[in-house]
């Protein structure tokens, strides 16, 4: 088992210059027939705290999607987020950056909608020694995934499958989950209560989610999407599908 451990400002180069993909991300976007984000953010390393730029510790940063892979290696981020929301005027949005009532503003024009199950949200023995770390339960969460995405594909038919760097996140791209309300969103996460979501993600208030095939560094993992089937079978503690190349040798 390769050890779960903060990436180096040299290795988050590395891996932003060498590895990732932005054609590989589009292609993601595509095959679930949904349009590339209009807004990308940053965390420069506000939990490791290795960071480039220590004025920029604690402070998100949002950035528009073109030159995202040059971007990327300048400011070689912790993590990488893209922006679920739907805007009329994404520069507005850009310069306003005001999120906390965005399903009011005139601006709004839709949010896909995410369900977020990370291993802190399993109930596992592991919690009183190393929370979010156990294989037991970072497998779980993956278990947990899949059933999950078989109930909401009982009533959505476009869903994508994203191993986080330590749980899972299911996409919805359907068209009428876009226009769900807050209020409906809840409504649904009351429905789903049998599973161990994280309810701010898919109720909308967090509208941020990691970046398909970017590099999680507080794990030193690629946010790496799966089908069904290989999630199946998908360990987190041994797969080598989300290693990036400076954890193989």
């Amino acid at each position: 088992m390769k050890p779960f451990r903060p990436s180096t400002l040299q290795e988050r180069e590395t891996y932003y210059r060498d590895e990732f993909s932005v054609e590989k991300l589009a292609a993601w976007f595509r095959e679930h027939d949904v349009e590339f984000p209009q807004l990308y953010a940053v965390d420069m390393g506000t939990e490791t705290k290795i960071i480039k730029d220590q004025a920029k510790l604690g402070k998100i940063i949002y950035i528009r999607a073109d030159n995202l892979g040059e971007k990327l290696v300048h400011y070689l981020p912790e993590d990488t987020y893209y922006d679920r929301n739907r805007y009329k005027d994404p520069d507005l949005a850009l310069r306003k950056l005001n999120f906390r009532q965005i399903f009011d503003d005139p601006n709004f024009l839709g949010q896909e909608l995410a369900f977020d199950i990370d291993p802190e949200n399993i109930s596992c023995f592991c919690k009183a020694t190393h929370p979010g770390f156990c294989r037991k339960c970072m497998r779980e969460s993956v278990v947990q995934g899949i059933k999950l995405a078989e109930k909401l594909g009982e009533t959505f038919t476009r869903l994508g499958l994203v191993h986080s760097g330590r749980g899972i996140h299911i996409h919805i791209f359907d068209k009428q989950a876009y226009n769900l309300s807050m209020e409906e969103r809840e409504k649904l996460n009351k429905e789903l209560k049998e599973f161990p979501i994280d309810p701010w993600v898919s109720r909308g208030r967090i509208h941020l989610i990691r970046v398909p095939y970017s590099l999680n560094g507080l794990v030193s993992r690629i946010v790496m999407p799966l089908s069904l089937d290989e999630a199946t079978d998908f360990d987190p503690f041994t797969s080598e599908k989300t290693l990036p190349e400076f954890m193989k040798g």
